[in-house]
């Protein structure tokens, strides 16, 4: 890993971990999450269908 990527992916890290404790991402999606954002390639879409997808499995 690069040293650009460390701080991106330290970052990505505690934001996903925060997320997936407040119920708004799943933990099994944790890595690839944490690695979608920091590659800067996470989009819109894609946080809605993971929030819409973890809340659903909160409610189920």
């Amino acid at each position: 890993m690069s040293d650009e990527a460390v701080p991106s992916a330290k970052l990505a890290a505690l934001t996903v971990d925060r997320l997936i404790q407040s119920g708004l991402l799943r933990a099994d999606k944790r890595d690839v999450l944490i690695a979608k954002i920091a590659a800067g390639t996470m989009q819109g879409s894609d946080w809605k269908l993971e929030i819409d997808l973890a809340s659903a499995k909160a409610t189920s």
